[in-house]
């Protein structure tokens, strides 16, 4: 899959985080109602962005692996998309 394929699949579906490990890294959110326990963060990166930078995290959990991300200038959390 291209990079191109990958940005247009992107989501911003809002998630609530409920827990953070070590101050930084998310443990636990919620989306659509459904609570996610986070066993390990397997990337986190960067993104600079016109209105500022978003940090992003892929996280597995037993439901599977997903990519979320916080807005720092909206200090707003979101779900990217769910990983193959």
């Amino acid at each position: 899959m291209s990079l191109a394929m990958l940005f247009q699949k992107r989501r911003k579906d809002p998630i609530r985080l409920l827990a953070r490990r070590h101050n930084y890294f998310p443990k636990k959110f919620m989306w659509r109602g459904q609570q996610y326990t986070i066993y390990a963060v397997s990337e986190a990166w960067t993104e600079m962005k016109r209105k500022g930078a978003q940090h992003f995290f892929r996280v597995r959990c037993k439901e599977g692996t997903f990519d979320i991300y916080q807005d720092l200038a909206l200090n707003a959390w979101y779900l990217a998309g769910q990983v193959e």
